[in-house]
């Protein structure tokens, strides 16, 4: 491994949640978000100063810190907190109740009985909670406590550390006082205070180097040309086209700045937002002087680039487009998503071998005759939520492994000053780390419409927000500019339409909106009509409790043959059951769930219609399909280029074997039967079923829950409607 050294690159993002008007902010999570993982992160790669890493660094998640450190703004969630509990009026108690269990269930709730207690008492699900009637179920101490312990468990594992008031407080288990809960929000900002000091102090570090993303993380290619999504969405509809590239370069140049203002050090690499990337956008980097950028392994593959993966894609290229150029390192997509997706549900040890045995079995395939950068790169704050403490026993051992056997880490820049690139990418290929597209932020009704609202913005403004030819020293014009430019961030298209689910679907349509509305307040404009009309719509949010509008009894042939077949069955997306968090493989694009009295019925169409449905030979998809009385786990995989199926049967699991009339096919889709009777699901009864990818013995993707009702003869007459 002496030829072959790893990069973890870790990303820290928040979008902008704040009104530049008003300073207000609906939302917590740059605060919570501080004191867990961004403090363990940094303050972690302090303690190893022998470990190499890259940490990105998004200017306005920066910038957000700094205003409740410096500045003591405040968000909705922390003045509730600081609200007596003795004084919470109705609707604040409703508040607090509703919002102050949003937390990792199993790692952050779980362990604190009292904490866990309060939650069952509100209800698991918040969804279906009356609020109105359930607040008088908690008495005043109820509500202290909700308050205190919602900002205790946010704390970190290093923030435990060092402030041993935590874990005592957090011991005790309850009863606090509202001194105890001043002590709490105390505590948080002097972690939000070091955690600033920590990473302008890794900035300067000889083995981190802090890289950074365009100010506001907007997808900086769809910035310059909304219709350079057309290169690798050939069929989607697009919004009308907007070009705004004088844009996108405010964006690279007020982030350099910035952080260069920041902590004194000019950052030199740059993970554009979601790995976005286009020919085009390579000036602006080059502009900045930002020497590398870094992107998925997808795009690496698509842009031309011919070869043995072992032999392309660990090594740093040139991208070039005209006269500029920028070096570019590609991640290693299987280890990034194995520990933003996976490890967590491993023994923490288990999950650390696994991970180097997989980097020593890279590193051997390596060519020897040169040096070679195994790039990780994932999201450095949502994976750790999933994890036993944090993320700290996993990190701890692979960083401890790696030194053992002998694998070197490194920075990104670190490794391209020392390694230049002896390779040039002359077309690189336009999309992102997601499907080496860009159809998460573009493409669909209400995410073609926020773009549709960004183009009328600019067309109703012109040069009043154009930060090449308008005057920046003036507030009116700043304020307008870069509420524009917040209002361009990733995070609204993230949610839009129904490729991701999440309770504040609406506030980031608001928030969005309110960025947009500043823009025209800011230059004393009037508001235009259009925004205040809402994109998101709560209808067309898919439920996991399935009801097809009627039966259907498709053949299952692998072929969908007929569009009739399934113009019944329930569509779902695929990417619905993403979170914060998605991941750059998908094999599905949509499951389509359908029944009659007899059997019910699963396709499954594939990202790619012209491959059709294929799994790898280490890959499984597992069925499982269960309630209280039976069930049940089939397998799918691939032996000697045959698909086969069969129940699996694990007694201590509960899982029952055996031969059953299920059908499947394989082709163009997937397609499957399974009938009730012989499974033993009777009319009335409530099925679950579970859909998961499981590569070399590891689960990889799940998606998520779905419920459905054996139906009787009558269904289709109890869901006709004119």
């Amino acid at each position: 491994m002496q030829h072959c050294k790893v990069a973890f690159l870790w990303h820290m993002h928040q979008p902008y949640y704040r009104d530049m008007f008003t300073g207000e902010s609906s939302m917590p999570w740059a605060r919570l978000h501080g004191i867990h993982s961004y403090y363990d992160m940094v303050r972690l790669h302090e303690a190893m100063p022998d470990v190499g890493a890259t940490i990105n660094f998004v200017p306005s998640l920066i910038m957000q810190l700094r205003e409740y450190a410096e500045e003591g703004k405040s968000d909705a969630f922390l003045d509730h907190t600081r609200i007596p509990a003795e004084a919470l009026n109705t609707q604040q108690k409703s508040f607090v109740l509703r919002h102050f269990f949003m937390a990792n269930y199993d790692n952050l709730i779980k362990p604190y009985p009292n904490y866990w207690k309060l939650m069952e008492r509100r209800g698991m699900d918040p969804g279906s909670v009356d609020y109105d009637e359930a607040i008088r179920f908690f008495s005043a101490q109820d509500y202290l406590d909700m308050q205190v312990f919602y900002n205790l468990v946010w704390f970190g594992f290093k923030a435990r550390e060092e402030f041993p008031l935590i874990n005592e407080m957090l011991s005790r288990g309850g009863r606090y006082t509202e001194d105890d809960k001043k002590a709490v929000i105390e505590t948080q900002q002097q972690v939000l205070r070091l955690l600033l000091d920590a990473i302008k102090r890794v900035a300067t570090s000889p083995n981190i180097e802090l890289s950074t993303t365009p100010f506001f993380h907007p997808i900086l290619p769809l910035l310059i040309d909304t219709d350079f999504a057309r290169r690798a969405l050939k069929k989607a509809p697009l919004p009308p086209r907007m070009t705004a590239s004088a844009h996108a370069r405010y964006q690279v140049a007020k982030a350099v700045s910035y952080m260069q203002e920041f902590t004194g050090v000019r950052p030199h690499g740059m993970w554009p937002a979601e790995g976005s990337v286009c020919p085009e956008m390579i000036p602006l980097i080059s502009e900045a002087e930002i020497s590398w950028i870094a992107t998925d392994e997808g795009i690496l593959l698509s842009s031309g680039v011919k070869g043995n993966r072992s032999e392309i894609l660990y090594q740093p290229y040139f991208a070039e487009y005209g006269d500029a150029k920028v070096a570019m390192v590609f991640r290693d997509r299987e280890l990034s998503d194995l520990i933003s997706f996976s490890y967590y549900r491993m023994r923490q040890e288990d999950a650390a071998n696994d991970f180097i045995r997989r980097v020593k079995t890279i590193g051997a395939n390596c060519p020897a005759s040169k040096s070679s950068i195994i790039t990780v790169i994932l999201d450095g704050e949502n994976p750790w939520e999933h994890y036993p403490e944090g993320g700290k026993q996993f990190l701890t051992l692979i960083f401890q492994k790696m030194k053992e056997e002998g694998i070197q880490t490194t920075s990104v820049g670190r490794y391209i000053s020392e390694h230049a690139p002896e390779a040039t990418i002359t077309k690189l290929h336009s999309g992102s780390w997601i499907s080496a597209n860009y159809a998460i932020w573009i493409g669909k009704a209400q995410k073609n419409q926020g773009w549709s609202y960004l183009k009328r913005t600019i067309d109703e403004l012109g040069s009043q927000i154009n930060p090449r030819t308008g005057d920046m020293s003036d507030a009116a014009h700043r304020g307008a500019v870069d509420s524009f430019a917040a209002a361009c961030g990733s995070d609204g298209f993230w949610w839009f339409d129904d490729d991701f689910d999440s309770a504040f679907k609406s506030d980031f349509d608001r928030i969005f909106r309110t960025h947009l509305k500043n823009t025209f307040t800011f230059l004393k404009r009037d508001i235009p009509l259009y925004l205040f009309n809402p994109i998101y719509r709560y209808e067309e949010r898919e439920q996991t409790f399935i009801t097809p509008p009627a039966f259907i009894e498709p053949s299952i042939d692998g072929e969908a043959s007929s569009f009739f077949e399934w113009i019944n069955a329930t569509r779902i997306n695929v990417r619905r059951f993403g979170s914060t968090m998605a991941q750059s493989d998908e094999l599905f694009e949509t499951i389509y769930f359908g029944f009659n009295p007899e059997a019910f019925y699963l396709r499954i169409d594939p990202i790619d219609d012209e491959k059709g449905f294929v799994l790898a030979d280490d890959e499984e998809l597992i069925f499982y399909i269960h309630n209280e009385q039976n069930q049940y786990k089939f397998r799918l995989n691939r032996e000697n280029g045959n698909y086969k199926l069969c129940a699996v049967e694990e007694p201590g699991e509960g899982f029952k074997g055996g031969d059953y009339p299920v059908k499947f096919a394989v082709g163009k889709v997937y397609e499957m039967s399974c009938p009730f009777k012989e499974l033993g699901y009777k009319i009335g009864e409530h099925i679950t079923l579970v859909l998961t990818i499981v590569r070399q013995g590891i689960e990889v993707r799940r998606y998520s829950h779905i419920h459905f009702e054996v139906p009787d003869e009558a269904y289709e007459l109890k869901m006709w409607a004119v």
